[in-house]
């Protein structure tokens, strides 16, 4: 499966068989004081500097974020969209807690964006899948709901289950977009029970592909994902 990401020039492909996509996060006032003020301000001068820095530093896609107390987020993301466009022909992600900013940010942006994030909470995909159907845009799916951030594999399948469940019951002509390009599910097993593997069948049935079991423990998994995307 592929994920294909446009500015008004310059695509990225996010995949198993491409390089690993390397985005760009400076762009964001979280724990940075004087870009906090500078956006209260309205002064983005300073995201100059980061766009620059970012891509001397091999960025393939950035993410732009103003979230702060007291700036005028929806107007801040749009100004910083069309800004760091001007200054780069990268994609770019959108970020923002908030729907009426990413709303705002997408509505200015030139291509296909990556939006970052939806959950699994009902109101947040009720509020985030409908912006990305409308602005044709990709969007990064986070496994937690309002419960939990959790550690049980189960859990985590269950909700990223729910996630795609949603969006292709609205949209089930999409089925073949997302994921035509699979070949096989592969379950990185770091501990083989029943009810994992059952799981685990449950995913490759609804995919309809073989479904591939690698035991790796606790120490193997990284060298099983290196190896895996080298043999694609």
């Amino acid at each position: 499966m592929h994920t294909v990401l446009r500015s008004a020039t310059k695509h990225v492909v996010i995949g198993p068989d491409q390089p690993f996509c390397i985005i760009g996060e400076r762009i964001n006032p979280t724990g940075r004081k004087a870009l906090q003020d500078d956006l209260r301000r309205g002064d983005l001068s300073r995201v100059e500097k980061d766009v620059a820095e970012q891509v001397a530093g091999g960025a393939m896609v950035l993410d732009v974020n103003m979230g702060a107390p007291f700036v005028p987020e929806v107007e801040m993301l749009a100004r910083a969209v069309k800004l760091v466009q001007s200054l780069t022909n990268l994609p770019l992600c959108t970020d923002s807690s908030i729907v009426e900013a990413l709303d705002a940010g997408l509505a200015s942006y030139e291509g296909k964006a990556l939006v970052n994030s939806v959950t699994a909470e009902d109101e947040r995909m009720e509020a985030i899948l409908p912006l990305v159907r409308k602005y044709g845009a990709a969007v990064i799916a986070l496994p937690n709901d309002h419960e939990e951030i959790p550690e049980d594999p189960r859990r985590r399948v269950e909700l990223a289950r729910k996630i795609i469940d949603v969006g292709l019951d609205r949209r089930p002509e999409l089925w073949a977009d997302y994921f035509g390009h699979y070949r096989r599910v592969v379950w990185l097993a770091q501990r083989r029970e029943a009810d994992l593997e059952a799981e685990a069948a449950a995913v490759a049935a609804m995919f309809q592909l073989p479904l591939t079991v690698i035991d790796v423990g606790t120490s193997a998994l990284e060298l099983e994902l290196e190896q895996l995307v080298c043999d694609e």
